[in-house]
């Protein structure tokens, strides 16, 4: 993967294109000032995956620590659908 870069001058002016392109083609663009990386625009379904990996090595973290890890399946029922579970 060849990543993109544009400086933050440049981003500002094509934001619109470079954002729709993002989306598009799901290829990550480095946004610069002064030449050093400064924030990646990402499209919103690695954004979604990035959230769920993160969450993932979290709960694998607790579970490796010994630490209760989840939700009883009754609690979560309950704090997804309200009530008592059918």
């Amino acid at each position: 993967m060849t990543e993109t870069t544009y400086s933050i001058v440049e981003a500002r002016a094509r934001l619109g294109a470079i954002a729709r392109e993002v989306s598009a083609t799901r290829e990550p663009v480095a946004i610069t000032d002064h030449g050093h990386t400064i924030a990646m625009l990402v499209s919103p379904a690695d954004a979604l995956e990035l959230q769920e990996l993160r969450a993932l090595a979290a709960y694998r973290g607790r579970q490796a620590r010994g630490e209760d890890a989840g939700v009883p399946h009754d609690e979560a029922f309950r704090r997804v659908f309200g009530g008592a579970e059918a």
